[in-house]
């Protein structure tokens, strides 16, 4: 019997479900199909793997309605936190088409190189985002231990202090005094920014100021037109009509802006447009993607186009991490610096000054 099998700690102790239980489930799956084995037994087979619960009871239902004579297809739609509209749409093609199991390969493959790609993403964010934290941790430090322990001893020695001092004296006094206004605010602005971004007109806006960020916007574009044209290559690779194929991608894409564009891209199509000239009408798609799209329609080569589209915009976010990564390094040393001289003329010249004063 297999042994139960952890692939995502974080995902195991909280009950969610993560891409990477998608993608060990594609690959197992394809990998058990492929060597013959039923759905069934195959389904069973991942039920003894996992050690996320959640997974699990999923996939117990999903074995249930097989044996009830559901169709695989069918019976995944039912659970859209562990299979998206991709993974369904794909998966039922491959049945139309009996190459279940290479739709399943297809898939494993794609999700696989997803996984990686956001891996590379969040890799090249880490690095600010620790620097970012100490300096909160830091200013935490002196404003709870530090500063109050200080202005007792400058209000004893009655030392002229500097303006700067000043203000993180009183900004402590309030930060200790009446820290539960400060908690109250917070909360209640992170509640209305909960609200506004659940909301379709604050969700936009939010997507749209994230592509107009310098150098931020550009990573973001690379990093959906990546997703948009990997994920359109396997739907089209597997059989799926172009119509379903562009519903399904707009479905998965992260920001409401090509959202809405791939779904009136959708309903273009439906109407008879080329799919080239239907993504040339949103100035979100960038002309590399049209101009290829339309060679090819033309040569009835689009899975290739898409796939080769694909690689390059991969390559280019790779590049446009690349440059984050140059540009953060001297502007977290900025940062640091003007804390360290903040820290000396709040902290260190009135003691320097009280060190005067007693000799």
């Amino acid at each position: 019997m297999a042994t139960k099998r952890g692939y995502d700690i974080t995902a195991v102790l909280t009950n969610r479900i993560s891409l990477t239980d998608r993608t060990f489930i594609a690959r197992q799956l394809a990998v058990m199909i492929e060597s013959g084995l039923p759905i069934t037994q195959a389904i069973r087979s991942l039920i003894e793997q996992t050690q996320n619960p959640t997974v699990e009871d999923s996939l117990k239902i999903i074995l249930r309605d097989l044996e009830n004579g559901y169709k695989f297809s069918d019976a995944i739609k039912k659970h859209p936190k562990l299979f998206n509209q991709v993974f369904v749409s794909v998966v039922a093609a491959g049945e139309a088409t009996g190459k279940l199991d290479t739709a399943l390969e297809l898939l494993a493959t794609e999700q696989e190189r997803d996984q990686r790609f956001r891996g590379r993403v969040i890799g090249a964010l880490l690095y600010p985002g620790f620097i970012v934290g100490a300096m909160i941790i830091v200013a935490i430090i002196m404003v709870t231990r530090i500063v109050p322990a200080l202005e007792s001893v400058f209000q004893e020695a009655n030392v002229d202090l500097p303006w700067m001092t000043r203000v993180v004296i009183g900004i402590t006094n309030s930060l200790i005094n009446y820290w539960w206004i400060y908690l109250i605010v917070c909360a209640g602005l992170v509640f209305f920014l909960v609200q506004w971004l659940n909301s379709e007109t604050g969700r936009r806006s939010f997507n749209a100021f994230l592509l107009r960020i310098p150098v931020f916007g550009v990573l973001i574009q690379n990093l959906e037109m990546t997703r948009f044209t990997g994920i359109f290559a396997l739907m089209v690779q597997s059989g799926v009509p172009i119509i379903h194929a562009i519903e399904s991608v707009a479905r998965v894409l992260d920001n409401e802006i090509y959202r809405e564009a791939l779904m009136q891209v959708a309903r273009n199509v439906e109407r008879g447009s080329p799919i080239a000239q239907s993504l040339s009408k949103h100035d979100v798609f960038p002309p590399t993607i049209t101009q290829m799209v339309a060679v090819g329609e033309e040569s009835g080569k689009l899975e290739q186009v898409l796939e080769r589209l694909s690689d390059y915009f991969e390559a280019q976010t790779d590049q446009s991490i690349k440059n984050i990564s140059a540009l953060t390094e001297p502007v977290v040393f900025v940062i640091v610096g003007l804390g360290v001289a903040f820290l000396v003329f709040s902290i260190i010249v009135p003691i320097y000054n009280l060190a005067n004063v007693i000799k």
